[in-house]
């Protein structure tokens, strides 16, 4: 199997809202991804969500980090690969192409506030959508279906 060498981590980056937060920790680890990554969290997000999403974690025997800010989350997390996932206006290439070149650690990206992702921060990876999604579903749904279709994929 090509892809068993790939160990995803999905990442929040950029986040407001307590909800999401908590939303896409759930999505992630009932997907059955072990680690879950938050960076740049401010407001309720900061104050409330992540010690949320770190309580799940810790119910769930899973692992979470937080950190400052996207860079660091490069600098210390060393991935061999960064997807950025937007949604098919901003990135052409699907999701499901760009992981058969990835090997080793993976570090995929969903912007937590509208519009997304910054040009600087999308000069840290590959830009990339969920296969199948047409318009705009926000980034819980992109998050939701972008790690399906990576566990469909690496995992069938």
């Amino acid at each position: 199997m090509p892809h068993s060498k790939v160990n995803i981590i999905p990442l929040l980056h950029n986040v407001y809202s307590q909800q999401r937060v908590v939303e896409v920790a759930k999505a992630a680890y009932g997907l059955g991804y072990g680690v879950f990554v938050v960076t740049k969290a401010s407001g309720s997000a900061a104050q409330a969500g992540v010690p949320e999403a770190q309580k799940l974690a810790l119910k769930l025997d899973k692992a979470f980090i937080y950190l400052p800010d996207l860079p660091d989350a490069v600098e210390v997390l060393k991935p061999d690969s960064v997807l950025l996932v937007l949604t098919r206006k901003y990135a052409p290439r699907p999701i499901s192409e760009a992981v058969k070149n990835c090997t080793g650690k993976v570090v995929v990206v969903f912007g937590g506030a509208e519009p997304g992702l910054s040009k600087k921060e999308l000069e840290l990876g590959q830009a990339v959508h969920p296969d199948g999604v047409v318009e705009d579903v926000g980034s819980t749904g992109l998050a939701a279906i972008s790690l399906y279709i990576l566990r469909t994929l690496l995992d069938p």
